[in-house]
């Protein structure tokens, strides 16, 4: 699920904002997680690739919160499925010949949310406010046939047939 940056539609970014603002309504996020996602969305983002690639430090400075604080929100922000994080490194070479690894700045991708109009049912749980289940074609297949028969039962019932 580790889809490559793409360019978000304004649509698809007000839907990420919007369910940040539902994951704080419902207590599972802080305010200060939905501003570290306001940040990510709407300061950090190239709006030509969809790529962000930022610091934590960046982060605190435009959030105005502790390093702890940061850490904190995008662990959380992971968990409900609202961003994936890309841990980037840095091969670095020294004069000798000596070869170092270092961490570089994290990557993020966010995810919108997928709706209910897209042939997809939309089931609350504990852990995600969102959970997207895809139904199987047999199954819509299957329940469309019963809901057939029971019309038609019902129309034979009433005379109607």
């Amino acid at each position: 699920m580790h889809d490559q940056a793409h360019r978000l539609t304004p649509t698809e970014a007000g839907e990420i904002a919007k369910r940040g603002r539902k994951l704080l309504r419902a207590g599972k996020i802080t305010h200060r997680d939905l501003v570290i996602l306001d940040c990510l969305l709407w300061s950090c983002r190239n709006p030509v690739t969809g790529a962000i690639v930022v610091s934590y430090t960046a982060l605190c400075r435009l959030a105005h919160v502790s390093r702890e604080a940061v850490a904190s929100a995008l662990r959380r922000l992971q968990a409900f499925g609202v961003l994936t994080r890309i841990k980037r490194r840095v091969r670095v070479l020294w004069h000798q010949g000596g070869l170092q690894s270092r961490q570089a700045a994290n990557a993020y991708v966010l995810h919108p949310p997928h709706s209910e109009f897209g042939g997809r049912t939309v089931i609350q749980s504990d852990r995600d406010i969102l959970q997207i289940v895809e139904a199987p074609a047999a199954a819509v297949r299957a329940a469309q046939e019963a809901l057939a028969r029971v019309r038609a039962a019902r129309s034979a019932r009433l005379g109607l047939a």
